[in-house]
């Protein structure tokens, strides 16, 4: 089945799936699994010591961190199915046929889950004296189905980076059971709980709370948090020598992006200073200093936050050009079908080209499929990483010389897909926009151009 091509305009395809992947990740890694940890420790002690401060504590905290999983997480969750499947449907399509049962299962646990930190909510002040032990085993219940879904959700993660023998082999295990399959398994964990402390101490400080219980509360979260931070440490290293070395030269673009890429001492700068303020807040932390900490708490959140997006963004980016090594390109194009596109053309067999075309034959309409094609994954017109900025001052047969080597001169850009003739289409399209020829339209869905390109 062909899908219609969409496109986001300003903000692009990639960014927007970015922008709800990583505040999902946030919340699905940091408050699901991390944070609800730190409930179960805290009324773990609170029976242990006899203390209403710690039981009313992990209650409280409960409370909100109910509310933001089964609203902003699970809404930003199903997002990325909505989106992905608007934006990326052969690609989030050929992972759903890999690894159906894995995801149906993880469908399951996550709807358990939902149960479980319910129920282990509205239970609370109901289960007391001798059912209290049955309501803590209800929170590692919790506790161990949000890890499941880790477990689930990895496997297919790591495959898109590292697919071991799939392409080869179609095995549903060795796709699953992938190179980066563990390292990163334990690197998210630790993410999880490095996270969920930090949530803690900072519902903690801007809460009411007995300072005496803070500084002590601040003692357990700080040991928790160095364990973790020191087992993401390890973990990031041994998940980085499992990548392929053709993707790690890729590591350092994702992040500085071609304006800062030839200042790799400027990652490393801002990168340890990032992992050297952490271990500083946790050590200040650790000394119970009140004061301190809620002074450093929101950038040690900040820093921790960026952290995760640029982990995320870099295990995006590395793969490219695939959406699927081995498989598929990150433009949605099958390996084996470039060949033929190279053949017979792209535009002869779209069906939405012809479908949504202003005006069949016109070149502008042939060179903004073109585009919408090859490039919309990654390119905007008019926005982030925009086309025109990349193409500014270049002849249309500079850009057709172009078009054809892309792979060769940017290695995580997929190959061009279409006969030459399309090849020199899109590059006079392109030409033509850069220098002001072509006219944005009104909005569409499908058109790269917002709509019937009007041009001179």
């Amino acid at each position: 089945m062909e899908f219609p091509i969409f496109q986001v305009p300003y903000l692009g395809n990639g960014m927007t799936i970015a922008l709800d992947a990583v505040l999902h990740v946030i919340i699905s890694h940091g408050l699901a699994i991390g944070a609800v940890s730190m409930v179960v420790v805290s009324e773990y002690l609170g029976q242990r010591r006899a203390s209403r401060d710690w039981e009313g504590f992990a209650k409280d905290f409960l409370r909100v961190i109910v509310f933001l999983t089964t609203s902003v997480g699970a809404m930003t969750g199903v997002g990325i199915w909505l989106i992905t499947s608007a934006l990326a449907p052969r690609g989030i399509g050929s992972l759903l046929r890999v690894f159906f049962w894995p995801w149906f299962i993880e469908w399951g646990v996550f709807a358990a889950e939902v149960v479980l930190v319910l129920i282990y909510y509205y239970t609370w002040q109901r289960w007391t004296g001798e059912r209290k032990k049955h309501h803590l085993r209800l929170g590692l219940g919790y506790v161990a189905a949000a890890i499941c879904s880790a477990l689930l959700i990895t496997g297919i993660l790591g495959f898109m980076l590292t697919p071991d023998g799939w392409p080869w082999d179609k095995s549903l295990w060795s796709a699953f059971f992938n190179a980066s399959y563990l390292p990163q398994l334990v690197l998210r964990l630790g993410i999880a709980y490095s996270l969920g402390a930090l949530f803690s101490v900072g519902y903690l400080v801007f809460t009411r709370r007995e300072r005496d219980f803070r500084k002590e509360a601040f003692a357990v979260f700080a040991k928790i948090a160095l364990v973790s931070l020191t087992v993401t440490l390890l973990s990031a290293v041994w998940y980085f020598t499992v990548v392929p070395s053709t993707f790690k030269t890729h590591s350092l673009y994702a992040v500085m992006t071609s304006r800062f890429s030839q200042q790799p001492e400027l990652f490393w700068e801002i990168t340890i200073g990032g992992a050297v303020f952490l271990l500083l807040f946790w050590l200040v932390a650790l000394r119970r200093s009140v004061i301190s900490v809620r002074l450093l708490v929101i950038p040690a959140i900040v820093v921790s936050i960026l952290f995760v997006a640029q982990f995320e963004r870099v295990r995006e980016f590395i793969r490219g050009p695939y959406l699927m090594p081995g498989y598929m390109y990150a433009n949605q194009v099958l390996l084996e079908e470039t060949p033929l596109f190279a053949k017979q053309g792209m535009l002869p067999s779209s069906y939405w080209y012809k479908a949504t075309a202003t005006k069949q034959g016109d070149s502008v309409s042939q060179g903004a499929y073109l585009f919408a094609q090859n490039c919309s994954a990654c390119h905007t017109i008019g926005g982030i990483n925009d086309i025109v900025d990349r193409v500014q001052g270049r002849t249309a047969d500079g850009l057709y010389v172009i078009i054809g080597h892309t792979q060769e001169m940017v290695p995580f850009m997929p190959p061009f897909s279409g006969t030459d003739q399309e090849r020199r289409t899109m590059a006079d399209f392109l030409f033509r926009l850069a220098d002001g020829a072509i006219k944005l339209g009104a909005p569409s869905r499908f058109a790269p151009l917002n709509g019937g390109p009007e041009h001179e």
